[in-house]
C-alpha cells in the first residue's frame, strides 16, 4: 500500500504545523530517515509575486515549520524554485515571504540565472535547472489549488518549476491542447523523481474557482504528506471533488510508475470519502473545456460562433508587460496608445499564462454569448 496522510489544520501556527510534519513523517516511516541525510532541497510553489494570504504560493510558516524540523535533525537546507514568466525573482522572494525567511533561518536561496542548466531528450528537449539533480534530496512543497489547463495543482505539476521561467512557456507553443501539456509536466517531473524524498501539500489556504492564480483563496484546513507525488495527488484532488482517474497528469504518472489507485490508502484525520466543503471545481473544469475545444482541428470553423480570448480590466492593468512577455506564440503586444495590452486573436492558442502570469487579477476570458451559454 501507498500511504498519504492528512491532518487537520485551520492556520498557519509554526508549533502546530511542525507536529504535524513530524506526525507524518512518522506515520510514512520517514522520520528516521532524516538522521542520515545531510541536505535537502526545498521545492515550494512560487508561481509569481503573490502575497502569502492570496492561497497562490506556498505559505512561508508552512515551509518554516518544515526548516524547524530539518534543522533540529542538523540539515543542511536550500530552497529553489523558477517563478513562470519573466517576473523578477527577488520581487517574487519578497511578495512571497521568503526572503524574511531566509534571513531568519539562514537559509540559502538558489538563484536561476547562476544555477546553470542540464538538457535531455530532443522533440521535445526539456531544459531544467541544475540543482534539482546535483542535490542530495528534494522535499516537495506543492499547493493545494485548482488549475484552468491541467485542472489541479498539486505535487506532480509543482515539479514544472524546475525549468526556467521563460522555457516554460515554449512547452505551451508545442503542447496547447491540455491532454498533450500534461504529457510534457509528466516528462519533466520524470527526471527528478528519484531525488524527491517527500512530498508535503500546502493545504491550509488554497484556491479554487479559476486556479493557479486567478481564483478564489479558500480555507481548506488541511495539510497532506506523502512520499509518492502521485498518491498524493490522487487523494488531495479527490478531496477537492476531481475524479482522479480523469486529471491527465496523475493518470499519465499512474500508468508509467505502474501505481493503481486500489495501492493508495488515505490515513489521518480524515475519511476516504471525505470531501472538502464548499470547493468550486466547475469554473476550472469549464474553462478547460473551452481549451480542450479550441485546440480542436477545426477550431477556427468553431470560433465563428462560439469564442473565448482573454481581455484585460483597463482599470487594473499595469502594463507591467508580464503578460507579453510570457505569452508562447506571441500573440500580445504593448501599444503606448492602449490602456491595455492589444491582443492577435489568430495567433492566440488560449494556453491562459496571460492570466497565470497576472499578479493584478487584470486578465480575464471573455466569451461570446453562445460560450457563455453552453459553458456556464
Amino acid at each position: 500500500m501507498i500511504e498519504v496522510v492528512a491532518k487537520k489544520c485551520k492556520n498557519y501556527d509554526i508549533k502546530k504545523i511542525k507536529q504535524i510534519f513530524f506526525d507524518i513523517f512518522s506515520s510514512s516511516n520517514f522520520i528516521s530517515k532524516l538522521s542520515s541525510l545531510n541536505s535537502v532541497l526545498l521545492k515550494p510553489n512560487l508561481l509569481g509575486p503573490y502575497p502569502p494570504e492570496k492561497g497562490v504560493t506556498t505559505h512561508p510558516i508552512f515551509i518554516a515549520a518544515l526548516v524547524e524540523l530539518l534543522k533540529d535533525y542538523n540539515i543542511e537546507i536550500s530552497l529553489f524554485d523558477n517563478p513562470g514568466g519573466n517576473v523578477k525573482y527577488n520581487e517574487v522572494l519578497q511578495k512571497c515571504g521568503i526572503l524574511n525567511l531566509s534571513k531568519k533561518y539562514n537559509i540559502e536561496i538558489l538563484e536561476p540565472v547562476k544555477s546553470g542548466i542540464y538538457k535531455f531528450g530532443e522533440k521535445p528537449e526539456y531544459i531544467i535547472n541544475k540543482p534539482f539533480l546535483d542535490c542530495q534530496a528534494i522535499i516537495n512543497l506543492p499547493k493545494l489549488k485548482t488549475h484552468t489547463l491541467t485542472l489541479f495543482t498539486g505535487a506532480i505539476k509543482n515539479m514544472y518549476g524546475i525549468v526556467p521561467g521563460l522555457a516554460k512557456s515554449n512547452y505551451h507553443r508545442i503542447a496547447p491542447h491540455p491532454t498533450k501539456f500534461a504529457e510534457i509536466v509528466v516528462d519533466i517531473y520524470s527526471l527528478v523523481k528519484d531525488k524527491i524524498i517527500f512530498n508535503l501539500m500546502d493545504g491550509i489556504i488554497g484556491m479554487d474557482g479559476n486556479g493557479p492564480s486567478s481564483g478564489d483563496s479558500k480555507n481548506f484546513g488541511v495539510i497532506l504528506g506523502s512520499p509518492e507525488a502521485i498518491a498524493l495527488d490522487f487523494c488531495a484532488s479527490k478531496m477537492m471533488g476531481y475524479n482522479p482517474k480523469k486529471i491527465p497528469t496523475i493518470m499519465f504518472a499512474a500508468e508509467r510508475y505502474g501505481i493503481s489507485h486500489q495501492e493508495i490508502q488515505l490515513q489521518g484525520d480524515f475519511k476516504e470519502t471525505y470531501k472538502l466543503e464548499n470547493v468550486n471545481i466547475r469554473k476550472s473544469k469549464n474553462t478547460n473545456k473551452i481549451i480542450r475545444l479550441f485546440s480542436h482541428p477545426f477550431k477556427r470553423f468553431i470560433r465563428k460562433f462560439f469564442w473565448a480570448y482573454p481581455d484585460f480590466l483597463p482599470d487594473k492593468c499595469s502594463k507591467c508587460g508580464n503578460c507579453v512577455k510570457s505569452c508562447p506564440v506571441s500573440a500580445l503586444a504593448i501599444i503606448k496608445e492602449s490602456p491595455i495590452p492589444q491582443l492577435d486573436r489568430d495567433k492566440c492558442t488560449l494556453c491562459l499564462c496571460c492570466i497565470e502570469m497576472c499578479s493584478e487579477n487584470a486578465v480575464f476570458l471573455k466569451k461570446s454569448f453562445l460560450g457563455k451559454f453552453l459553458i456556464k
